[in-house]
């Protein structure tokens, strides 16, 4: 430690002690640099750090051509919904809010440095979340980005979101825009937010993690971008199933016997339907009938 160490560098160094990744340790070294006091008896400590910086650098270049990473591969599940934005946006305090995942929350830079998985469960449908390392680490996995069938873009402001999407160009999935920690704001200010997200056409939704305002709203909203319905089965004489068939929106009723099993739908002989696309309850339908979301169905066999 340098002879006057502001506590600037003290708080620089402990970083540094405590980085475990690559980008934590290069992001501690250029704060103790910018904080280390500036005279001749601290020049050697200077010329040691910044030395430690260039291979640091040079190292992180290296992993990039020859393609080096600790990630781990995702094999995608369902529908799979990307985490993404930059360091302390707050991805991995949301994976905990919208899943059974238990990642690491912490307020050092880039504290997630391999993809983390969730499963968000919702009114009796499964998605699966990946919690992606920051834009701007190492390990920031651009295969995940371009497949996921719905990106999750977490800001800290709307501002940050120009500078998300150029990263995001090869991508297919829709995309929801999240702007977290309104916990923050005046109500003026989330006020303002919340006209700006509107006037600019924003498929977006405000949220914090700290108190879980609008963790609700996002998970139906995830739901909706999913584009599927949910279908009980029903027994004559029966309840209906506790646990939904989740098919495609505009699915029929023979998708509904067919998922149930190859060649269900021949052996049907008359179909009941109660629910949101009947006339009324216990309504007899065809196999072709254009089902809608929460619809009970009850087949009756030859």
């Amino acid at each position: 430690m340098p002879v006057n160490a502001g506590y600037e560098y003290v708080n620089a160094e402990k970083k540094y002690l405590d980085a475990q990744t690559l980008d934590q340790k290069i992001v501690a070294l250029e704060e103790m640099i910018r904080t280390s006091p500036k005279h001749k008896s601290s020049e050697n400590l200077l010329a040691g750090l910044r030395l430690r910086l260039k291979k640091f650098l040079e190292k992180k270049e290296k992993n990039k051509k020859t393609c080096k990473s600790s990630v781990r591969g995702i094999k995608k599940e369902g529908f799979q919904c990307a985490l993404v934005g930059f360091t302390n946006s707050g991805k991995s305090a949301l994976l905990a809010k919208l899943t059974n995942a238990k990642p690491k929350i912490d307020v050092h830079q880039f504290t997630t440095f391999i993809p983390e998985v969730g499963i968000m469960n919702y009114n009796g449908i499964r998605a699966q979340i990946v919690d992606l390392p920051s834009i701007g680490s190492a390990n920031f996995d651009m295969g995940i980005v371009n497949t996921a069938d719905c990106l999750l873009i977490i800001l800290e402001t709307l501002n940050d979101l120009e500078k998300i999407i150029p990263h995001l160009s090869r991508s297919y999935g829709k995309q929801i825009v999240i702007i977290n920690k309104i916990d923050l704001l005046s109500q003026e200010e989330l006020r303002k937010l919340q006209e700006k997200v509107k006037s600019k056409k924003i498929n977006g939704i405000l949220i914090s993690c700290e108190n879980g305002l609008g963790i609700k709203e996002l998970k139906e909203k995830i739901f909706r971008t999913m584009n599927v319905i949910r279908i009980y089965t029903k027994e004559p004489g029966k309840p209906k199933s506790n646990i939904p068939i989740v098919l495609p929106q505009g699915s029929t009723v023979k998708d509904v016997a067919e998922s149930i099993l190859k060649g269900f739908s021949q052996k049907v002989r008359e179909t009941r339907l109660t629910g949101p696309s009947s006339k009324f309850s216990n309504q007899k339908v065809g196999l072709y009938h254009v089902l809608k979301d929460l619809d009970i169905v009850e087949f009756h066999m030859k």
